[in-house]
């Protein structure tokens, strides 16, 4: 039963967060002291931001669940984030490419609530997509 609520607790903040572009949801979802191993700095701050930079670059982005799995506290989440490129982007300006990216999230659940987030982003095929030129910056931190 828990795995299945925390399951859904996931599917409901990606819709809120990432589809909608609800960026105060995370009080809602995440715990006080929410840890992002994936952004930078590594805490809601951090996960906000990326989400903006995320929805300024791809307004229409949306992730959607193609599989989804749950074990004790730990929810895994693989999804394909789609979305049209109308925005600046690393250093790239809009092409108004459509984009199709695999996106990988683990998530930690304490009580209902996000306590921690890992996620493995395929940010060459998404910069091959728009177009970019792939260097040496770390995938997920976004300046």
């Amino acid at each position: 039963m828990k795995a299945e609520t925390n399951m859904e607790t996931v599917r409901s903040f990606i819709q809120a967060f990432w589809n909608e572009g609800n960026l105060a949801c995370t009080d809602q979802y995440t715990t006080e002291d929410y840890e992002d191993h994936a952004y930078v700095p590594n805490n809601v701050i951090g996960l906000k931001e990326t989400a903006r930079v995320l929805h300024t670059a791809f307004p229409d982005q949306c992730s959607a669940v193609e599989s989804i799995v749950a074990q004790g506290d730990r929810v895994v989440v693989r999804l394909a984030m789609t979305g049209t490129h109308l925005g600046l982007f690393r250093g790239t300006e809009a092409t108004g490419n459509r984009v199709d990216v695999k996106v990988y999230r683990e998530y930690r659940l304490i009580n209902g609530k996000i306590a921690e987030h890992w996620a493995l982003f395929d940010t060459a095929s998404l910069l091959r997509q728009i177009g970019a030129e792939l260097h040496q910056q770390p995938a997920c931190r976004i300046k």
